[in-house]
């Protein structure tokens, strides 16, 4: 946990205050209390022999009735604010006062009702909501009242620590090395400009990407070295992402050339169905894909279709023509089962991750009972914020991430915006601002 001093600690504080409080940011807005038009997060004093903990979690119940538990909380931060001639209500003169303030850290959103209100929080019309980040600071940045502006600046450099160290991050993304725009050194460039802190890069099938990485000299973003993995199923599309691989481990990178040779013959078998549609390409153009380094699949046909003229973008390709072609050809593709692919990802020191769940077009009961399957094989996760994982549907999943103890992932799906025009880099279509993710807490606690 670390440690924030405001002011400059002096030798004569004749009063120390402890105090917990809570930081709770939802799609970059921050839990906060408006008491009489001076800004806290919500929280308060220690009540006896309470600990830290103790206190936030019966503070948070008091003035928003969200009952938490130890396990929704993570001490983040401890600050030591000193005030010289500090008017209390207490005190008939200006006295020199010390507060300890242990900053709590939840994932979870807080319902926020307002209940158990003491008769000073009443009197000031306190209340609680979300509010945007960027005006919450603003306004910390004008405060003059001399009684306030000593918490404001507390409260402001605690905001800022905290976006230092949750910036945005993004666990799926693609490159060059498989079906994406960019290189490695690209992608992660624009995810510094874009405030993102921690990325990593998932080309699919293949590790070629992550070799070219000087790791050591980006030190300002965190860059997981991952994995995206095709398992073969007899509906929908199954693809297993697996988290800091050892990407030299020559199991893996065997695993990885006979991937890329099934994944040539299947896409032997859509170009052969296309011939039933009248679409044909040069054999030399097809022989260029078929050896090409690092991984091959529909996107680099579905530019082909764009060369031609059959379409104009990469998804009218898909939709059009490549869906239809990957399913009718489907029984004669090759390609491995879940439980080869989950057991590769494990001996290579990997983290296993079920990405984008939806694509495997199951109800709820049918996903269920397959996640059930995967777990036992040893499945460590869902990829819960993801841009084709709507509002109802996440829901569900975080309802499995609970219910299994899973790890939950984030990722936009990056592949650059000729590939996927309406998928950025962070946000993926703007409705993924998760800022962290069970996986990385589990990342830092394990690795």
């Amino acid at each position: 946990m670390k440690n924030l001093t405001i002011n400059t600690p002096f030798d004569n504080a004749d009063l120390t205050s402890k105090k917990a409080r809570l930081i709770s940011v939802v799609d970059d807005k921050i839990l906060v209390c408006n008491y009489s038009g001076f800004y806290m997060l919500p929280g308060g004093k220690l009540d006896g022999d309470e600990t830290f903990e103790e206190a936030i979690i019966r503070e948070i119940q008091e003035e928003t009735s969200e009952v938490l538990t130890p396990s929704d909380i993570l001490p983040y931060l401890n600050v030591d604010n000193y005030q010289e001639n500090y008017l209390s209500r207490k005190y008939p003169n200006p006295i020199n006062k010390e507060t300890k303030t242990t900053y709590f850290i939840t994932d979870k959103k807080i319902d926020v009702e307002e209940a158990y209100l003491s008769p000073l929080e009443k009197a000031g019309n306190m209340r609680t909501s979300y509010m945007d980040i960027n005006t919450l600071k603003s306004l910390l940045k004008v405060e003059m009242r001399p009684k306030h502006q000593v918490f404001a600046q507390e409260l402001l450099e605690v905001i800022e620590q905290y976006e230092r160290d949750y910036k945005l991050i993004d666990l799926h993304t693609h490159t060059i090395y498989s079906d994406g725009e960019y290189t490695p050194d690209e992608v992660i460039n624009q995810a510094r400009e874009q405030n993102i802190g921690i990325i990593a890069i998932t080309d699919h099938d293949n590790v070629n990407g992550l070799k070219t990485i000087d790791y050591a000299k980006y030190d300002d973003i965190r860059v997981l070295p991952g994995v995206e993995l095709t398992a073969k199923v007899d509906k929908g599309r199954m693809h297993i992402l697996g988290y800091l691989i050892d990407f030299y481990n020559k199991e893996l990178n065997a695993f990885l050339r006979t991937v890329k040779e099934n994944n040539i013959n299947n896409l032997k078998n859509i170009v052969e169905y296309l011939k039933f549609l009248n679409i044909t390409f040069k054999p030399e153009e097809l022989e260029a894909i078929y050896t090409r380094p690092g991984n091959i699949g529909r996107p680099d046909l579905a530019k082909l279709l764009i060369k031609y003229g059959y379409v104009e973008t990469v998804q009218e390709a898909f939709d059009k023509y490549l869906i239809e072609a990957f399913n009718k050809s489907r029984c004669k593709n090759k390609g491995y089962p879940f439980d080869v692919i989950l057991s590769m990802i494990k001996n290579s020191n990997g983290i296993s991750i079920l990405a984008h769940p939806t694509s495997l077009e199951l109800n709820h009961e049918e996903l269920e009972e397959l996640l059930r399957d995967m777990i036992k094989c040893g499945l460590m996760g869902l990829e819960t914020y993801h841009p084709n994982v709507p509002d109802t549907e996440r829901e569900f999943l975080m309802d499995m991430v609970k219910k299994y103890n899973l790890l939950y992932s984030v990722g936009s799906d990056f592949h650059g915006e000729h590939v996927k025009e309406d998928i950025c880099l962070g946000i993926g279509r703007g409705d993924i601002h998760k800022r962290d993710a069970s996986l990385l807490q589990y990342i830092n606690k394990t690795r």
